[in-house]
């Protein structure tokens, strides 16, 4: 091999053993890297290995050398911090429409950047539970297809699929294909979703996307810029009007909160989201939000009680007591013990 072609390959031998055996609390010895190039057929002194580690430095990698007795060397800054990885670790490990196999691909990919002590800890650290019994390599290639249409400017096709009470998927509308553009992928209550202007519908909806098979680009160019155009512009303001990434009418509703729930109120709209004083004596006070007025919104408010009132708009508060009532219909103690007896 060429002087400097062995010198090139020398230099990336020393910075790929700083970055995995190395890190603050496990300094090497420049006799331990000299000894390490030696193994991997650089044969060298430790005033070359000392001339390396100028040339990483001043190439721009954080090469930490400390001096003197106890002493040694390090890789310090990476192009990820511990922290950092242990977020995005955390992100891959909660996600469960990420089947497992993949979490952990993907976690190892994370962790090759951290030294073999970081990862030893980080691997430590991650369960993985509740995921995608079995590899799902289509939800991967979904999501990269619906990324390349949105990014291309281009409408898919695809199946939409939903699980029967024997626990089978069949596809909705007898395998008869959505054509819709696609604007948004978000992730809710670990799930990820697409939103999309459906032609058929002519409107917008929201997919699962471990729901999508058989996904395929279409030639049209996407369709409905109008309605989704303002959602990709700002989409954070547009989830905190979901819940649950149900589809519903859009609506500036009125609520009467307990302020005992204040932080229910902020962690659902936003610290944004202003409130309305009912003076300083009362118990409450009122807020106005845009939300997408669904099921889940509805069950939402409902579920706590007197401690939350819808008072505008009129359908919705009658929506919500229709809700209720039927919940209350459904569950009456007199009727669900008559319609055990009439089984008996």
């Amino acid at each position: 091999m060429p002087k400097k072609a062995n010198q090139k390959s020398r230099i990336l031998e020393v910075l790929r053993y700083l970055r995995r055996e190395s890190d603050e609390e496990h300094p090497v010895t420049v006799e331990e890297i000299r000894c390490h190039l030696d193994g991997a057929g650089f044969s060298c002194d430790r005033k070359t290995v000392m001339d390396d580690l100028s040339v990483l430095s001043d190439a721009g990698e954080d090469v930490i050398v400390n001096r003197g007795r106890g002493g040694g060397c390090f890789l310090g800054e990476r192009a990820f911090e511990t922290a950092e990885l242990k977020l995005l670790i955390d992100a891959v490990q909660s996600s469960r429409f990420i089947p497992l196999e993949s979490s952990r691909r993907l976690i190892s990919k994370l962790t090759r950047d951290a030294s073999v002590y970081e990862e030893r800890r980080l691997r430590r650290e991650v369960y993985l539970s509740g995921r995608v019994p079995k590899e799902n390599r289509e939800l991967m290639r979904t999501v990269d297809a619906l990324h390349s249409a949105i990014s291309d400017d281009n409408c898919v096709s695809f199946v939409y699929y939903e699980w029967t009470a024997d626990h089978t998927r069949r596809p909705r509308r007898d395998g008869k294909r959505y054509f819709v553009s696609p604007c948004l992928l978000s992730r809710d209550s670990d799930y990820y979703y697409l939103l999309a202007y459906d032609r058929d519908a002519a409107g917008l909806r929201h997919f699962r996307v471990d729901k999508i098979g058989g996904i395929r680009h279409e030639k049209e160019r996407r369709e409905g810029r109008d309605e989704w155009e303002k959602i990709v512009a700002d989409p954070g303001k547009y989830e905190t009007m979901l819940f649950g990434m149900y589809s519903g009418k859009e609506e500036t509703v009125v609520l009467s909160v307990k302020k005992e729930l204040a932080g229910v109120v902020i962690d659902r709209f936003g610290e944004g989201c202003p409130f309305l004083s009912d003076g300083d004596e009362a118990d409450t006070f009122r807020v106005s939000a845009r939300v997408v007025v669904s099921p889940v919104f509805l069950s939402w408010a409902v579920g706590f009680g007197d401690r939350i009132r819808i008072l505008s708009p009129d359908w919705v508060r009658s929506v919500a007591c229709d809700l209720a009532a039927s919940f209350l219909t459904a569950n009456d103690p007199g009727a669900l013990r008559e319609k055990e007896v009439a089984t008996e």
